[in-house]
């Protein structure tokens, strides 16, 4: 018999089993919120009230589940209620992330790394927000409809905020068209080598060049049309007048474009700190010295040195300014695909530094298998993702309500087993299994056992026309202990 026709006989449109991962769980996408841990507001915390939270448990015991239940509430909870949201920053893959983070520094994972990569996470989608990027489903939706005018209602300094911050950790594509649409977006002034210092000096440097020839060429004639028109001057001082007024000039010049030479500099001095500093991102260093350009020179000092995590802490708090702008109460980041390897451990120990998990603005909820943080000793809540029966028994059951073909009610776990198999001796399985992966993947093999097709042994036919329509279908059965025997062994749970 089918897969799907012993469903149906069940009254299931759907096979509430097969979820290869949380992420590509289509019965969990359903309704995400209808299948949540009994810890899980503990785990949330509340959201007027930044809570950092260690997540504990077994590969299996639904953490990437739950990651994407905390996503889903808070996105949800910052457009019904805005200004006392949080602005999401998930983090999947957390071990590779951290794994191409060292790679490029070239060293261990440090608290300032792990500061970069939530700036570099956030500051990418609110300047999206800003020019008006059209919002694939990927980022979450802004509580504010006009994203640009709240920054550039708390004046200009916060717009200048958000362009330090989107030259140091926007993404490498694009970087420096973004920074110039940018300062034209909030109507901001040219920065430390702002074209018109160059274009300046440049001119003026042709006029004194231009005037001095003229001067040269007029020679005696100069001198004489100077003392009539200056009759009381001395000779000798109406003589140097066009001379010191040349030499103002070519001084201004030289000044400015000095000045320009100077800057350059300067700004390519910060443009190697920061590529030696922040190496979360993959930018290049001409398209950064072109991005710093358009700062200000008080704005040169703000790029991090390496290690240092004052100046990254100062960042976060005007990022945490722009978002509650944008209308959420705070930052939270949520981490998941974390390992057990070494390279996991030292960047859950960055992640969760007690200057990072304690502030008023930023929260982080971080899941990892026990074997990675066992010896870890962290400043924030943690919890132990533990299924007894009943968690697992619920949880089965909503997924039957939402395979459910309506208007047929759903079944109940025991009534997919024959009787022979009492709700004591589920409950002994349901035990060993222990988590909602275990319990999936072992219900899984069991439908699947059930349903394989098995050879019809038939007579002999007298009539060779006899078609095999004239067979009678087999009935659904529910699952046997013989299948049960088949899948999981003679062995009896304790």
């Amino acid at each position: 018999m089918e897969r799907a026709t012993w469903l149906r006989s069940f009254g299931l449109a759907r096979d509430p089993f097969e979820a290869p991962d949380a992420r590509r769980d289509e019965v969990l996408a359903l309704e995400p919120m209808g299948m949540l841990h009994v810890r899980y507001a503990e785990v949330h915390g509340s959201t007027e009230v930044p809570h950092s939270c260690l997540i504990e448990g077994v590969p299996g015991s639904g953490k990437t589940a739950l990651c994407m239940q905390l996503v889903a509430e808070d996105e949800h909870e910052a457009l019904q209620r805005p200004g006392l949201g949080r602005r999401v920053v998930p983090i999947d893959r957390f071990t590779e992330v951290a794994r191409g983070v060292e790679e490029r520094r070239g060293g261990t994972i440090t608290a300032s790394e792990a500061l970069d990569l939530v700036l570099h996470r956030v500051v990418p989608e609110i300047v999206d927000e800003v020019l008006g990027i059209a919002n694939d489903g990927t980022r979450p939706r802004m509580p504010v409809s006009d994203a640009a005018a709240a920054i550039e209602s708390a004046g200009p300094s916060v717009c200048r905020d958000l362009v330090v911050l989107q030259a140091l950790y926007d993404r490498a594509d694009g970087a420096p068209s973004r920074t110039m649409l940018l300062r034209d977006r909030f109507a901001l002034s040219g920065g430390v080598l702002a074209e018109a210092s160059r274009s300046w000096g440049l001119v003026l440097l042709g006029s004194c060049v231009s005037i001095g020839i003229v001067l040269l060429a007029l020679g005696d004639r100069r001198d004489a049309a100077l003392m009539r028109a200056l009759p009381s001057v001395a000779p000798e001082w109406a003589q140097a007048l066009p001379w010191i007024g040349l030499g103002l000039v070519l001084s201004a010049s030289l000044g400015l474009l000095g000045r320009w030479a100077v800057a350059g500099m300067y700004v390519r001095s910060r443009v190697r700190r920061a590529m030696r500093s922040i190496v979360v991102t993959d930018r290049d260093a001409d398209d950064l010295a072109v991005c710093l350009n358009e700062w200000r020179p008080v704005d040169l000092r703000r790029v991090p040195k390496r290690g240092a995590i004052a100046p990254r802490l100062e960042l976060l708090d005007r990022l945490e300014r722009i978002v509650r702008l944008l209308g959420w109460r705070s930052i939270a980041v949520v981490v998941d695909g974390v390992g057990d390897d070494a390279i996991s451990r030292r960047a859950i120990k960055a992640l969760l530094d007690e200057r990072i998990v304690q502030r008023s603005g930023t929260s982080v909820v971080l899941a990892a298998p026990p074997a990675a943080v066992e010896d870890l000793r962290v400043p924030c809540s943690r919890v132990i993702l533990e299924w007894p029966v009943p968690a697992l028994r619920r949880l089965i059951q909503s997924r039957l309500d939402r395979c459910a073909g309506r208007p047929v009610a759903a079944p109940s776990f025991d009534a997919l087993f024959e009787q022979a198999i009492t709700g004591h001796e589920l409950d002994a399985w349901l035990a060993r299994w222990a988590t909602p992966r275990a319990v999936l993947d072992a219900m899984h093999r069991l439908v699947a056992a059930q349903t394989e097709p098995t050879p019809v042994l038939r007579p002999a036919l007298d009539n060779l026309d006899e078609t095999a329509a004239d067979v009678a279908p087999r009935l659904a059965q529910p699952i046997t202990r013989a299948t049960f025997e088949r899948v999981l062994g003679r062995q009896h749970p304790a």
